[in-house]
């Protein structure tokens, strides 16, 4: 178990930040619409944060290696292959939960990570990594799912420049039930990227995605007693190197723009 003492800690990270921000949010539930400016910097913050392995799974800085300290296991390695790592994998599950006074914790995830070569020379991986992650305390419930696809793939010989496809979705539903076991209150995030082009410069040290896009679909739900509010939006995330984006948003009826540091989350009008 010592193989997985760095990602589920992260993952024990992960699980009391959502406990903490859903009690947040049940308690002051928001009371009318979204800010467009605000949502537009946590859409392209959370994606750069993800790319970058902070939320657990891969991280573009490493480039082509993979972000666990596995030893990589033979699928089907063909006899007259040069490069040992050619078609191996790392595929591994979880599954624990634990007690901590009236709280029961549950921790599951899957990870997959495979290695691809072209002509004998390792160039590119694909990974499949999925979290869940629950909380349950008498009337008080949280969930919070983390799953990441993607094909990553060198562009030059030095692996500083890569093509990254594929997609990221996060949930986080929490709900605070009175006596009668019925929603008293609630806060449910869902939030879909889909990566088209993008393209990762790590020459730096610091990753820096400097072409591409991703495309987003997110709703956010509240409700507190009698008082409900439903957010519904959608946009694209363009990238525009110097860890910049361009975000437009369609949130209540209204398109607007913005160009948001991914690092610092600064936000201006664009």
């Amino acid at each position: 178990m010592k193989y997985f003492a760095k990602y589920i800690s992260i993952m024990l990270i992960a699980t009391g930040c959502i406990q903490t921000g859903c009690k947040k949010s049940i308690q002051d539930p928001a009371s009318g619409n979204l800010s467009a400016a605000e949502m537009s910097k946590q859409m392209a913050v959370s994606l750069y944060r993800s790319l970058s392995g902070q939320y657990g799974g891969a991280n573009i800085n490493d480039g082509i290696k993979s972000p666990l300290n596995y030893i990589p296991v033979e699928k089907k390695r063909k006899a007259n292959a040069l490069n040992p790592y050619c078609g191996m994998f790392i595929d591994t599950t979880y599954n624990f939960s634990e007690t901590v006074s009236d709280t029961v914790k549950t921790y599951f995830g899957h990870y997959r990570f495979t290695y691809g070569c072209t002509n004998n020379v390792l160039d590119s991986y694909v990974l499949d990594d999925s979290i869940a992650n629950a909380v349950n305390r008498d009337l008080y419930e949280a969930n919070y799912k983390l799953t990441q696809k993607y094909f990553v793939k060198a562009l030059d010989q030095t692996y500083k420049l890569s093509s990254v496809e594929g997609s990221i979705s996060f949930s986080s539903h929490a709900s605070l039930f009175n006596q009668a076991r019925t929603n008293a209150q609630y806060h449910n995030s869902d939030i879909y990227y889909k990566l088209k082009g993008v393209r990762v410069d790590i020459s730096s040290g610091v990753a820096d995605v400097v072409q591409g896009e991703a495309g987003f679909t997110a709703g956010i739900h509240n409700l507190d007693g009698t008082i409900k509010v439903d957010n519904n939006f959608y946009g694209s995330i363009t990238f525009l190197s110097n860890r910049r984006a361009r975000v437009l948003i369609n949130l209540n009826s209204e398109t607007k723009i913005y160009i948001v540091n991914m690092i610092s989350g600064q936000v201006t009008a664009g």
